[in-house]
């Protein structure tokens, strides 16, 4: 076995460790966890994980409030012509698109290759209910936002009774 495959095998035992972290807890602490895989697996560990498990969709943060909750999704190099799309299945919000490289040379011929281009499609989990008429969206410095407002209902259902 070579090095880069053991590295792996660890990479998938400390992952599993992880999965069972944020059943605990419910949060990840993403730094930290890499820091730790840096310091079992070494340095170069990251950067030759980038060509084992490449990038297939953008990356993105959530927050909520009482009101709202807010998808900021990261989309650099994404053009005004480039498809996208959003649609919603359930409480999930599944964003979808492809970022056309602008290169002057084909994708092919890049020496180093890590960067999101090309087709993506990323299933976002809401943790509450909502419509896609909830939905409005914003794109600037490279970053999609997506603000989802909450609905709040009445919880009280007003029962009539008729007399007979």
């Amino acid at each position: 076995m070579n090095g880069t495959y053991e590295n792996t095998l660890l990479f998938i035992y400390l992952i599993s460790e992880v999965i069972g972290m944020k059943k605990k807890n419910g949060h990840i602490d993403w730094n930290t966890f890499s820091d730790n895989v840096e310091k079992v697996l070494g340095e170069d560990f990251w950067n030759e994980m980038h060509h084992v498990i490449p990038k297939r969709g953008p990356s993105y943060d959530f927050y909520e409030n009482q009101d709202q909750g807010v998808v900021v999704v990261e989309l650099p190099g994404l053009k005004k012509d480039d498809p996208l799309h959003l649609t919603q299945k359930g409480t999930h919000m599944i964003l979808q698109g492809k970022i056309t490289p602008r290169y002057s040379v084909p994708v092919e011929e890049l020496l180093h290759d890590e960067r999101l281009k090309g087709t993506f499609k990323r299933i976002i989990p809401i943790p509450f209910h909502f419509s896609i008429d909830d939905v409005v969206t914003s794109y600037e410095d490279g970053l999609l936002t997506i603000t989802i407002f909450k609905r709040h209902k009445n919880n009280k259902l007003s029962i009539h009774l008729n007399d007979r």
